[in-house]
């Protein structure tokens, strides 16, 4: 099913539109209960109109025959006579290949205002509608077809139509719309709606809108017009199967398609087919980001040094004197300096790299990053670093424009325009995902590299904020720590504004960020880790007693200032080590991995419990400690006889008993 916002761009591209099934009447007009059963049919196979309910056929015989108002549910109809009109009909979906077959020779059938349901359910039906003579199929709607909706190899008229959902085959059928083959009758395929996307419960992806072959012979006098198209993997396959000899005289024209998987058209259009005017208007189009741009160009550049991309040429903001705006162009690396980096992707897929000063991730166009094309983003540093989303108009609709809205790790809702993040571990990567107004399926996509916490303070979602985020970050002050150099660097960061500590320490193991130091208070720090790396790059070992802390990374170790009380918080996506000594203070770990590969080690001092003794094995000091430890169904607290307090939230004793080599007393 088609999103609001999908729908919202369709009649934004195409105003005014008279689209069947939505602002026109499409389907049977007549409620299901006065309508006619198929009992009321004669059963005697010598009648001009007959139902045979074992092999559930009506057979059709009458020229000229109008059948209405019939629930033909299951049943197949076999149309063998001229002129034979069937309107304001419902049908379900059959276990014969078709439910309304017009055969070979019987010309001038019409199908009008019918529905056709399958109610999501997997049958053998090859299509609704299959005709080998001339028909007009006008009015009708479709809905959760099982494999084509339309099957045509004599010509005529396919207008009006509404379609919505395919894939709901049990035969392995390829779905599509309408399919034209062998059919060299003029037949004019116009004014239909065809919502050719994948629902969710359909067993198979829907294939093309409409599909134009010459497999089963040559197809000419085709005019494909007026027709708004939304998924399927593409809108319109002409002339690519088949002998290039067998397509004549097949016209594409002002047609409006959108989101489709793989594109518009399939490898063309090819052979004997004449293409003009049709509008793509999803996200493929780079006029929203090119507009977008420009509006934000002309208000002017925030920045005092601007940087430039070119056909997907890297751009480094590496020797910039002052803050920078890296502009992009498609498939382009960006990486960031030392100064603030306001990176400004704009359409198609890039991949920045945050430098060491503040970083904002400009968006101006859901264009810009969409799911089929997201960007990419490594050394993103929550402490500092922004997403800014608040140039994006979330209301597709024309009027008062939508700002986003934060919603954490919560499902989308639906109810209004939302920013949601989400852990894929599997990837090493957080996604950012945004919907649009009134939807609930994500528009835009942006994957930060590694496992991170985001919060609100990483997003600027209105104006004011995209002001105030590069307000702040222009002021952020960056030094290189004493001591500090590669392979691991300890860079720290003053005159921090808009959060809750002022200062902090960030450290990069080869050039990847893996922790930062908060300096909540005098006495309390917070310490996160990330796994920025995927691999061992990304390990560290966190010391801390006697009133002192350091990190150790890459064979090298650097001093950290020491809180009395800190919080240290994994990334969840490496093996680190943890040893505290004696006077380590009150300390707690949250997101302490017990197992796995990627399982983190505690170390503890074996002098400092008293119940340790020697000869006792590696489980009994663990069980030894964790009797006289603080044990609820959300934390594990261990306390030493010097007074320092360990708290691992998450994880109950029971939890740590079953994997005793996470905690080791030396």
């Amino acid at each position: 099913m088609y999103t609001p916002s999908e729908l919202q761009m369709l009649e934004n591209a195409n105003p005014g539109a008279s689209i069947p099934g939505i602002g026109a009447p499409a389907g049977n007009p007549l409620a299901a209960a006065p309508l006619e059963p198929l009992s009321a049919l004669p059963t005697s196979t010598s009648a001009p109109i007959y139902y045979i309910p074992s092999s559930s056929l009506v057979v059709v015989n009458q020229a000229g025959a109008t059948l209405s108002g019939y629930d033909f549910g299951s049943a197949d109809v076999y149309v063998r006579a001229a002129n034979v009109t069937i309107k304001d009909c419902n049908f379900t979906a059959s276990a014969g290949y078709s439910a309304i077959g017009v055969q070979t020779g019987y010309a001038n059938t019409t199908i009008t205002g019918n529905t056709f349901n399958g109610a999501g359910v997997d049958t053998e039906l090859g299509a609704w509608i299959q005709s080998h003579n001339t028909v007009t199929i006008t009015d009708n709607r479709f809905i959760d077809t099982p494999s084509d909706g339309i099957d045509v190899t004599g010509g005529g008229v396919i207008s009006g139509n509404y379609f919505s959902g395919a894939g709901y085959t049990s035969n392995g059928g390829h779905p599509d719309a309408i399919w034209v083959t062998d059919s060299t009758a003029p037949l004019a395929i116009t004014g239909n709606f065809i919502d050719w996307t994948t629902n969710a419960d359909s067993n198979q992806g829907a294939n093309n809108c409409i599909r134009i072959t010459a497999e089963k012979g040559s197809v000419s006098n085709v005019t494909v017009s007026g027709n708004d198209m939304i998924g399927g993997s593409y809108s319109v396959d002409a002339g690519n199967t088949g002998p290039a000899t067998g397509f004549s005289n097949i016209t594409i024209t002002n047609n409006w398609m959108g989101f489709a998987q793989y594109g518009a058209f399939f490898n063309g259009p090819a052979a004997g087919t004449t293409v003009k005017g049709n509008v793509v208007f999803d996200w493929t189009d780079p006029a929203y980001s090119a507009n977008a741009r420009a509006a934000y160009t002309t208000a002017g550049v925030p920045t005092p040094y601007i940087l430039y991309s070119a056909s997907g040429a890297a751009v480094t903001a590496a020797s910039s004197p002052g803050p920078t705006t890296l502009y992009g162009s498609p498939n382009a690396t960006l990486w960031g300096g030392s100064h603030e980096n306001n990176f400004v992707g704009g359409f198609g897929a890039q991949s920045s790299w945050g430098g060491v000063g503040a970083n904002i991730f400009t968006y101006l166009s859901p264009g810009d990053a969409t799911v089929a094309n997201p960007d990419q983003i490594a050394n993103f540093d929550p402490a500092k670093d922004v997403i800014d989303l608040g140039h994006v108009d979330a209301n597709l609709s024309p009027g008062v424009a939508q700002n986003v809205t934060f919603i954490g790790a919560n499902a989308f809702t639906a109810a209004g325009a939302q920013v949601r993040c989400q852990e894929n571990a599997a990837y090493d990567a957080t996604d950012v995902l945004v919907s649009l107004a009134g939807d609930s399926t994500p528009t835009m996509k942006i994957s930060i590299r590694g496992l991170v916490t985001l919060t609100a303070a990483n997003f600027a979602l209105t104006a004011a904020q995209s002001q105030t985020d590069l307000t702040n970050g222009a002021a952020l002050a960056v030094s290189s720590a004493s001591g500090s150099g590669y392979p691991l660097t300890e860079y720290l960061y003053t005159n921090v504004t808009g959060r809750n500590y002022s200062s902090y320490a960030a450290f990069y193991a080869r050039n990847m960020l893996v922790a930062d130091a908060l300096n909540l208070s005098a006495s309390t720090g917070e310490l996160d880790l990330f796994d920025t790396s995927g691999n061992a790059n990304g390990a560290v070992t966190v010391t801390r007693g006697n009133g002192q802390e350091s990190i150790s990374a890459q064979g090298k170790t650097l001093s950290m200032a020491c809180h009395a009380k800190e919080t240290i918080q994994t990334g969840g996506g490496a093996a680190n080590t943890f040893a505290f000594g004696a006077g380590f203070g009150a300390e707690t770990i949250d997101g302490f991995a017990t197992s796995g590969a990627n399982a983190d080690t505690l170390q503890l001092s074996a002098a400092a419990f008293s119940t340790l003794t020697p000869g006792m094995t590696q489980a009994q000091d663990l069980a030894a400690v964790l009797a006289n430890a603080t044990c609820s169904a959300s934390a594990t607290t261990i306390a030493d006889s010097h007074g320092d307090s360990l708290t691992l939230a998450g994880l109950t004793a029971a939890t740590l008993t079953a994997n005793p080599s996470a905690v080791r007393f030396v």
